[in-house]
């Protein structure tokens, strides 16, 4: 709680005494990225993360691992269908920024769903390894610092 109103008092001062704009930009920042290690995110991608039941074992979309016909079901009639995770020309989130938010808080209009059950730590390391995924694809796309 006091973490949380030290936090909030600047943002109250500068609406109180007139600098909306400072409030704004400090808003609109993306947030910081650490960075992570991918081999850990690999594990993360294909356990606790879940992230391999849409996006296939290691990121590739046709190696779905067994499920039931019922989950099969669903997951085949996804629209949008989960992404290719080794396509970054199909990818909608751009930057490490965008993915954070992807992972920690869903992907609007897709069946994505918020992982607020990692730690900032793991999703670093995820970030990390989904940046090997569009290397290899030729993607060319490091990860942001």
């Amino acid at each position: 709680m006091r973490t949380a109103l030290h936090k909030a008092l600047p943002a109250l001062f500068c609406l109180t005494f007139g600098f909306p704009d400072i409030v704004a930009s400090a808003f609109a920042q993306d947030p910081p990225v650490a960075m992570g290690e991918a081999t850990r995110g690999r594990v993360i991608f294909n356990g606790i993360g879940g992230c391999f039941n849409c996006h296939g074992n290691d990121g590739v979309i046709t190696r779905l691992p067994r499920h039931s016909p019922k989950l099969a079901d669903e997951l085949a009639r996804l629209a949008p269908p989960p992404a290719d995770l080794r396509n970054p020309s199909r990818l909608k989130s751009q930057t490490d920024a965008d993915r954070l938010r992807s992972i920690k808080f869903g992907h609007p209009g897709t069946a994505m769903f918020p992982k607020k059950f990692l730690s900032e730590r793991e999703v670093a390391d995820l970030l990390a390894y989904l940046a090997t995924l569009r290397e290899e694809a030729g993607g060319n796309d490091k990860a942001v610092p």
